[in-house]
């Protein structure tokens, strides 16, 4: 039937033209503006015009480059000097009269100096490698002791024997280091007799220094001071300098001086040893990055929820009786909102687990961190998923199954055969959500860990361009980062969706 071509165009007014209107509003003018944005420096703050300028440089700079008389009595309208200060400052503008103020800036090449113009060079960085280095993946040397702490008082063996004693190239460090720690069961102790503060004590305790108070607690303040900075940098040379200036400016007696010297040797191979440590005890590690840990978060969190909800799904269409009480308790975690979530399982995580277990780093490990957030996301999203495997289980025809069964077909076979096929267009459903909810992932991340994700490798990318954003200071490098991403779940999602409708075509 031929509708009439004035209804036509009522219903396309009616209907069809404010949803263009709506989506040409709300998505395509914030897309092509964050397009451009991505090609700025901007830090987030700067306007786009002035709000305020001396007035040499105003007139200089804007007024006196503006050739048409209109643009600027515009400009004039716009800017008001303001005689105490000699400053030009900007009234409020809003609507057609801002963008006739933006394009009177840009057609005389005004741009300030965070909002310029810098082409690709976001993108560049980027790709070249060139923005920092978490946000990569890549390999890093971890130093397990900083030299400005106190010794630690033991060590374990393996650490001691693999990680420590191996990197010591030199014969005499070696022998330092197995001078200040011996073998103790599993770990390497420090000797009592070389604990920092006792080795102070010794010098503290003379009685020249404790008695008859002949040497002054600065002067011995100062020496210790010394002789730790003298190990730090293994100088015995200032050692020997730093011992013999000690001993001429105040007066020891002879079984003094040699304690003070003596003394002033251990505490110099403290400082040695720190150095050791700090520079040789470390590992060579694997961080993700926020590109990998993104990656890493959404492969398992679409396998493992899929899975789970699918099998969740499987076991309540079987008929047993509490079908439906089941249903609502995995159902459940989708209604809380994430922050609940993830301010529950943090609670869990920090205070609950460490009890239980005696573990003290749960979230604080690089190591169990990321499965801990994956796994509370495959336990929020799991319900929801199931929900749509179930309702796609009931349009499975159960004649068709008892047919089958009755053929002598197994379960099994029942399940690869008629269940499955007929549930690929839940399966496209499923992952589609599943991918795109990972890929997009923040509210989770940043509830549980914050800005210190970035200790654990565990920033995915929507997070990192928040910090981008408003932390650094780096607008326009966090919005290149977000159309980024933009086209990455646009080309995933793409290809799921295409290879996903082409096998339900074919079955």
């Amino acid at each position: 039937m031929v509708q009439p071509k004035f209804k036509v165009v009522v219903l396309f007014a009616v209907f069809v033209l404010p949803a263009l209107l709506l989506y040409s509003i709300f998505f395509l003018y914030p897309f092509v503006q964050g397009i451009r944005i991505s090609f700025t420096n901007w830090d987030g703050l700067t306007p786009r015009t002035p709000i305020s300028m001396p007035q040499a440089e105003f007139e200089s700079t804007i007024l006196n480059r503006v050739s048409s008389v209109a643009d600027r009595d515009f400009l004039l309208a716009t800017y008001q000097l303001d005689a105490s200060d000699n400053q030009y400052k900007r009234l409020y503008v809003t609507g057609l009269a801002r963008y006739r103020l933006q394009r009177i800036l840009r057609r005389i090449g005004y741009e300030p100096q965070s909002y310029r113009v810098i082409g690709f060079a976001n993108y560049v960085q980027i790709f070249a490698g060139k923005v920092e280095q978490r946000f990569y993946p890549h390999m890093f040397t971890k130093t397990n002791f900083n030299e400005d702490s106190d010794l630690p008082a033991t060590i374990p063996r393996t650490e001691f024997e693999r990680k420590f004693l191996p990197n010591l190239t030199n014969a005499d460090d070696k022998a330092l280091a197995e001078h200040y720690y011996a073998l103790a069961g599993d770990a390497y102790a420090l000797q009592p007799q070389f604990n920092e503060f006792n080795l102070e004590d010794r010098i503290w305790l003379l009685p020249e220094v404790a008695t008859t108070k002949r040497v002054s607690s600065e002067s011995v303040d100062a020496f210790i001071t010394s002789v730790k900075t003298a190990g730090l940098s293994k100088d015995s040379a200032a050692l020997a300098g730093q011992v013999s200036e000690f001993l001429r400016d105040n007066t020891f007696s002879a079984a003094s001086a040699a304690e003070v010297t003596a003394a002033a040797r251990d505490i110099y191979g403290l400082g040695a040893l720190k150095k050791m440590l700090a520079e040789s005890w470390t590992d060579r590690q694997f961080e993700m990055g926020v590109v990998g840990f993104t990656i890493f978060f959404t492969f398992f969190t679409v396998l493992l929820s899929n899975l789970i909800a699918f099998f969740l799904a499987l076991a309540l269409d079987s008929g047993i009786k509490t079908q439906k009480v089941l249903r609502s308790v995995f159902f459940l975690p989708n209604v809380l909102s994430m922050i609940i979530v993830a301010l529950v399982w943090s609670f869990v995580f920090y205070n609950l687990l460490p009890k239980l277990t005696g573990i003290e780093l749960w979230m604080g490990d690089a190591a169990k961190a990321p499965w801990l957030i994956v796994l509370v996301q495959v336990w929020q999203q799991a319900g929801y998923l199931m929900v749509i495997y179930l309702a796609g289980m009931s349009n499975v025809p159960t004649d068709v199954l008892e047919a089958s069964s009755i053929d002598g077909a197994t379960f099994g076979k029942r399940l690869r055969h008629i269940t499955l096929p007929l549930l690929v267009p839940a399966f496209t459903i499923c992952l589609f959500l599943s991918l795109s909810n990972s890929l997009k992932s923040f509210d989770l991340v940043y509830a549980m860990q914050g800005p210190s994700g970035y200790a654990t490798g565990t920033v995915p990318f929507v997070m990192d361009i928040f910090f981008d954003a408003f932390a650094k200071k780096q607008a326009g490098l966090g919005t290149a980062k977000a159309i980024l991403l933009f086209l990455l779940i646009a080309l995933v999602t793409g290809v799921q969706l295409s290879i996903s409708k082409r096998r339900e075509v074919q079955l």
